[in-house]
């Protein structure tokens, strides 16, 4: 069993917190990301997981058992960091039994041991090379075939996929996925790229200044965000933010003009915001097409890439609105176009940031 429970995990360095009362329950065999924007915390979270460092308060639990004051070594945990940490002058083999080496373990197991992880990462033809003569991906495998090789309780991954390049990183990513279902593993992975947290977890933890914003499936992050930071940080390309001015308010949602004169009805709850409050509303790049009632778009910047086209331009000369369309898209640099988008799938987010949340029945655009 090897489930992971936070409670109330806080962080100090001096007078600066940098981790603010976290908890989390991830279940056991669950890959689950940590994501958000550099300095948020979650490399932290991870090392306080790993006993790399000492949470100031709050309480660790791996497998049912409280590891908060127990050694690294005795937590059931290993660790892949950003670089591989191969010693050069030792073989693939002799990386990857290193730390059996270390526990002395007898040859015939380790060599056992050595020898599933390498047919797992499929590094069973380098196993006699040495780390120079590895490409990028095949080294960090061998960083991870270190890790296989201790049967650890969870697997902890510090971006290990930032040094490569970015054609071998879609590749490692299908790896990784792949290896979590044939060693049915916990693991928990850091990353600042949200591409890399959708396609692998099965739930994501989204970080902000050492909180949690939101925890849930991918598509519960796309769909359902909670805050204006989880829908911006969530999608590629990003969601469009449009600043907006509440019209009125009633049972069916709020009606309110955007920044450029365009009105919408929109079925979201209404019960935070009054007419005449400032709000944004959400767009997704890809919940629009092109029409001829809509919102006017001057485009700037046009991306033809094959299949889609994505535009990049501005509302009434100020705000930036990016549009995902066909690739064949009769739109050109320079020249405006409309665009139409269902209401039901905007979002609308109070001055606090915080979403208002969507009504299952569809409204009309005004």
């Amino acid at each position: 069993m090897a489930t992971l429970d936070l409670n109330s995990i806080s962080k100090s360095f001096g007078t600066a917190k940098v981790l603010h009362d976290i908890s989390l329950a991830i279940n056991d065999k669950e890959f689950v990301v940590f994501v958000g924007p550099s300095g948020c915390g979650k490399s932290t979270l991870l090392r306080i997981i790993a006993g790399l460092e000492e949470a100031t308060s709050g309480q660790i639990i791996i497998g049912g058992e409280d590891v908060s004051a127990a050694h690294p070594v005795e937590r059931g945990i290993s660790m892949v960091f950003q670089s591989y940490a191969l010693y050069p002058h030792l073989s693939v083999y002799e990386n990857i039994a290193f730390p059996l080496r270390v526990q002395k373990l007898e040859k015939a197991d380790m060599d056992a041991r050595v020898h599933r992880a390498a047919e797992v990462l499929q590094l069973t033809d380098k196993l006699q090379l040495k780390p120079g003569q590895l490409s990028g991906g095949q080294r960090q495998r061998v960083a991870i075939g270190r890790s296989i090789v201790r049967n650890p309780k969870v697997f902890l991954f510090d971006e290990p996929l930032s040094n490569l390049d970015a054609a071998l990183r879609g590749d490692m990513r299908v790896e990784l996925s792949q290896l979590h279902k044939s060693l049915d593993a916990t693991m928990v992975y850091v990353t600042h790229d949200q591409i890399e947290a959708m396609t692998m977890a099965d739930r994501i933890v989204v970080l902000n200044g050492g909180r949690v914003e939101q925890f849930g499936t991918p598509m519960e992050l796309y769909h359902h965000p909670k805050t204006k930071f989880v829908a911006s940080f969530i999608g590629q390309p990003n969601m469009n933010l449009i600043p907006a001015t509440v019209l009125a308010t009633d049972a069916s949602g709020i009606k309110v003009e955007l920044i450029g004169g365009h009105q919408m009805a929109l079925p979201v709850e209404a019960a935070t915001v009054n007419k005449g409050d400032k709000v944004e509303v959400g767009i997704r790049p890809e919940h629009v097409a092109l029409g001829d009632n809509g919102l006017e778009i001057s485009v700037n910047v046009l991306e033809r890439l094959g299949g889609v086209s994505i535009t990049y331009g501005t509302i009434a000369g100020a705000t930036r609105f990016c549009a995902s369309l066909p690739g064949d898209a009769a739109i050109k640099e320079g020249e405006p176009m409309m665009l139409s988008v269902a209401p039901q799938d905007c979002h609308v987010f109070d001055a606090s940031g915080d979403v208002l949340r969507r009504k299952s029945a569809p409204a009309l655009v005004a």
